[in-house]
């Protein structure tokens, strides 16, 4: 773009009389300012190749034209600019302008530059000029910027070339507004500077290499930058110390619910910073600098290579992120500080020398479907007073922590996951607080430690293939974990360390190296529904001195004692089952741990009764409480009768088209035994059933009464429940699928095998992948174990349909489907109710007038939680009735033990849903 030549005059001017210029002797004009001076008004300057020393002033409308004879016509400033525009308007094309400072100014009246060089100088267009440039180049301006626009001017261009500069390239201010297409910049000052209320739009430009910002923008200014490269720049890339508001729906309002997931909207025409499939690279500080009250919106684009961090976010401002790429950065690839707010969506924050994100001061975050890959530091790191949310995001290969929230600051994940963390997967600490729902936890040196006087949130998260512990509260610390699955751990499932006080609410530690639950001196855990089982060591070790109660547990297959209780130990164990263990309960002679209506089954070496019936009459008091002789040896013990069986599945809350079914089947077999035992031929059933069902609709507990169910009529050997998903059966590279599925299908041998979510086995859009290597193992395994296990197969009625017909061996073997329809408003009353009578709690008429508005009123979008909902709305009620009875002086029995309607909190209810 260094040389610009012109067409032949006569070819392209205007009509009019030709003013023709020349530097011989013979010519009717030797200056080009005596020809300008007699050509008309619209007319047309005709200049043959040559220098000429002058300076030129235009108040009327003219075209100067650089004959194409292979020359070059070179302006060279006498004085002052070599072109200024006073009035009119001047088009010139072909020159070479030279001159020093100021080169061409434009006051008022319009321009146009085509196809010329401006070297020495600015270009400068103010007041209310126009100017249009196009094919043109401003070089070596020594000090000064190239192209200088301020008052309410507008410049237009397309392939300009500005380098060499002094100054910024291109520096607007005022209410000036400048767009340039297909153009390149590099200067020694910055690419692009926008101030005051200016605006700059720049598409399929190039800036770089610079001594300064690639692109600056400060007070109201604004910029849109469109398919644009940025790149080798000695300051920030996209430098926003302020700027003009975008409109007011970009920032909408964040909503309540705890993933607040509200990304920014379009930015719309006007206003802020626009950055859009853009890249920005090798920018020796910060790659984004945002500052004061700017407002960002990057969408599309690519950060790359930033010395400093590749995007920072301080002050009051505000970034949206869209589909955006940061990478290989020299320190944080995102970080925000003071009052700043970020919305980031589909993003990847990848190869940082820190951290992948780092939040500090009173930054507010949101990042939704974006992945944090390969950072130095922690992935995420929050501190000060910092709330970030982060939802349907991936974490994965850092050295420290997944995630690290300190201080004082508010943590909330949703539908995330984390892997490959060298230190753990999550790390609360100093008075931070988290909500953390529906995260997995994988491949992980820890699982998620908390360490906070808050009480942090777990809610449906899984964590598993970690090499040390799961979960871990540290001494003094809290924490409410509910639905939670731990797995794989290679020492234990959860600790909980000294004078801690977590709640764990239908948990489950399976597979543990270590023992599953540990406390440790003065640990004070609240434990109910949890499920304990594969554990190398105990299924539950209490250490001196710990306390605690543990309510309706499920331990088994522990290699020691299910249950270790240490000296001084105090916990309470209420209900709770042991089987399929060595011993259930062990405790030293100081241990005086409290077994209310416990019991064990196939424990080689039982201390409990082993009938729950007799559990529950014996008498409650501290220490385990010693079976006869007869009893240990077996005699006069028994499993539940099939009556007593069916007397539970007629107890659940509705269910009537299961239980009919059921019903059914257990005819059906019981005629089959009658029939062997007459010596004729059983009539042809499958025991294998498809559960279709959505959440929360008691597929899990009637196959684990069905088990048992068919345990009562002599057709399995136990009727114990092993369940499964696509991670416990599906491995992880060629080779590691069936040795999973086998041992999974082993361990429930002589019971049921209980898959849930199956249509997950089956690969998306008829593809494959190693769930298939599962399906056909299983099929063979339940070919060859046709009498020794049932397979229960659950989940979504359409999804369920799906993987059925998608292998002939699956159809053949789950011909019977159980339909478990949602449940009524009701039933859902009647589930609260069970669970208030469980707990020692009542339902006042008003509650329950209340409960069936609100279970009649609220949405059931797909995966809505059924009875699990009912049993969350029960636990909001009660943490709602401690904080109002907690306000009385002395309650009475019954004010401690009734629930109001004002203990339904509608907007405690929507978290909770």
């Amino acid at each position: 773009m260094t040389s610009h030549r012109a067409a032949a005059a006569p070819a392209s001017v205007p009509p009019g009389r030709v003013e023709r210029v020349s530097t011989r002797p013979w010519s009717r004009h030797r200056t080009i300012g005596s020809a300008i001076q007699a050509a008309r008004d619209g007319g047309v300057v005709s200049v043959v190749a040559g220098v000429y020393r002058e300076s030129l002033t235009v108040d009327k409308t003219v075209t100067l034209v650089a004959e194409d004879d292979g020359g070059t016509v070179e302006l060279v400033a006498a004085h002052g600019p070599a072109l200024a525009v006073r009035a009119g308007a001047a088009t010139v094309r072909g020159f070479v302008l030279s001159g020093f400072d100021t080169v061409v100014v434009a006051a008022t009246g319009r321009l146009a530059l085509e196809s010329t060089t401006v070297t020495g100088g600015t270009v400068q267009v103010g007041g209310d000029a126009s100017a249009v440039l196009r094919n043109c180049a401003i070089l070596r301006t020594g000090a000064a910027p190239g192209l200088a626009v301020d008052g309410e001017a507008v410049v237009e261009g397309s392939s300009v070339e500005v380098r060499e500069t002094g100054g910024a390239a291109v520096e607007a201010g005022g209410s000036a507004r400048v767009t340039l297409v297909d153009s390149r910049m590099g200067s020694g000052g910055g690419g692009a500077v926008v101030t005051e209320n200016a605006s700059l739009t720049l598409t399929r430009c190039e800036i770089g290499p610079t001594g300064g910002a690639g692109v600056e923008v400060a007070s109201g200014g604004q910029a849109r930058l469109t398919d644009c490269q940025l790149h080798d720049l000695a300051g920030d890339g996209v430098r926003v110390g302020g700027s003009a508001a975008f409109g007011p729906d970009w920032w909408p309002p964040l909503r309540p619910e705890h993933d607040g997931a509200t990304s920014a909207g379009e930015p719309g025409e006007a206003g802020g910073v626009l950055v859009r499939r853009c890249t920005i690279s090798r920018a020796a500080s910060a790659g984004v600098l945002l500052a004061g009250d700017g407002q960002l919106h990057l969408d599309g684009s690519t950060v790359d290579a930033a010395g400093g961090p590749g995007v920072l976010a301080g002050g009051d401002s505000r970034l949206a992120i869209a589909g955006s790429r940061i990478n290989h950065t020299g320190q944080t690839a995102l970080a925000v500080r003071d009052r700043a707010e970020v919305r980031c969506a589909d993003g990847v924050l990848a190869d940082s020398a820190a951290n992948g994100l780092y939040a500090a001061d009173e930054g507010r975050v949101l990042l939704r479907g974006c992945e944090l890959r390969r950072s130095e530091y922690s992935a995420v790191h929050i501190t000060g007073t910092a709330s970030v949310a982060l939802v349907e995001c991936t974490i994965a290969d850092t050295p420290e922590f997944g995630v690290r929230a300190s201080d004082r600051a508010l943590l909330r994940m949703r539908g995330s996951g984390i892997t490959g963390a060298g230190l753990g997967g999550v790390q609360i600490d100093g008075g931070a607080d988290a909500d953390l729902h529906t995260l997995t936890v994988a491949d992980c040196q820890a699982g998620v430690r908390v360490d906070t006087p808050h009480r942090p949130l777990l809610t449906d998260c899984e964590i598993r293939d970690v090499e040390q512990t799961g979960i871990e509260v540290a001494p003094h610390a809290a924490l409410l974990a509910r639905h939670c699955r731990i797995a794989s751990c290679g020492a234990a499932g959860v600790l909980v360390d000294a004078y801690a006080t977590p709640t764990f609410e239908e948990c489950e530690i399976t597979d543990i190296g270590g023992s599953g639950l540990v406390l440790w001196e003065g640990a004070a855990p609240v434990i109910r529904g949890l499920t304990v089982r594969e554990c190398r060591k105990n299924g539950v070790y209490v250490g001196d001195g710990a306390h605690g109660s543990l309510t309706d547990c499920d331990i088994s297959r522990t290699d020691y004692p299910a249950v270790q209780v240490g000296g001084d130990a105090d916990p309470v164990l209420l209900r709770c089952h042991v089987h399929d263990a060595a011993a259930d309960v062990d405790q030293s002679g100081r241990g005086r741990a409290t077994l209310d209506e416990c019991w064990s089954t196939d424990v080689a070496n039982a201390t409990l009764p082993t009938d729950p019936v007799a559990a529950r009459s014996a008498p409650a008091g501290p220490g385990p409480r010693r079976p006869t002789a007869a009893v240990r040896s077996g005699a006069g013990a028994r499993a539940p009768d099939l009556a007593e069986l069916l007397g539970q599945l007629d107890d659940l809350v509705g269910m009537a088209r299961v239980k009919r079914d059921v019903g059914t089947m257990v005819k059906l077999v019981q005629t089959v035994k009658r029939r062997r035992e007459a010596g004729l031929a059983p009539p042809p059933m499958s025991r294998h059933l498809v559960f279709a069902g959505n959440p929360g609709t008691g597929k899990t507990t009637v196959a684990r009464l069905y088990g048992q169910l068919l345990a009562a009529l002599g057709m399995l050997e136990r009727g114990h429940l092993v369940e499964v998903d696509r991670g416990t059966l599906v491995g992880e590279y060629v080779g590691h699928t069936a040795p999973k599925t086998q041992a999974a299908f082993r361990r429930a041998l002589g019971g049921v095998l209980f898959i849930d979510e199956a249509y997950a086995l089956v690969p998306a859009a008829g593809g494959t992948d190693f769930g298939q290597e599962a399906i056909s193992t299983l099929v063979k395994l339940m070919e060859d174990h046709r009498d020794e296990v049932v397979v229960i197969v659950a989940g979504y009625p359409d999804e369920m349909r799906q993987f059925v017909a998608a292998n002939p061996g699956l159809s053949s073997r789950f011909s019977h489907t159980l339909t478990f329809e949602d449940y009524s408003a009701g039933e859902l009353v009647e589930i609260v109710e069970k669970q208030a009578s469980r707990h020692q709690y009542q339902l006042a008429e008003g509650a329950r007038a209340a409960l069936l508005t609100y279970f009649g009123d609220i949405y059931r979008g797909e995966g809505f939680g059924n009875g699990r909902f009912a049993r969350k709305v029960f636990q909001m009620m009660t943490e709602r009735h401690a904080a109002r009875v907690a306000e009385l002086d002395t309650p009475s029995t019954t004010e401690l033990s009734s629930l109001e309607a004002h203990d339904l909190h509608v907007d405690d209810l929507e978290v909770v849903g």
